[in-house]
């Protein structure tokens, strides 16, 4: 005789505003290196150097982002 499996709960559906907030992240790092690379760019910069300076500028900003929805989340949680 088997014992009755006791049915797990189903999982929660993912919300659709984390892919919102990452959507906004992702663009909001997409302008910032687009600034970066047109503020390198005026003063006489190279495009190779310009491109390396925003896609630094893109990298820093989206890990910015995600540390503050990271503390946010934890600031919530320990209430």
């Amino acid at each position: 005789m088997t014992s009755p499996t006791a049915s797990s709960p189903a999982p929660t559906p993912a919300s659709h505003t984390w892919a919102v907030w990452l959507l906004v992240m992702v663009l909001f790092s997409v302008v910032v290196a687009l600034v970066v690379i047109m503020l390198k760019q005026h003063s006489g910069s190279g495009l190779a150097d310009a491109v390396l300076s925003g896609g630094a500028a893109c990298g820093t900003t989206m890990i910015i982002c995600l540390g503050a929805v990271a503390a946010v989340r934890e600031l919530r949680r320990s209430r």
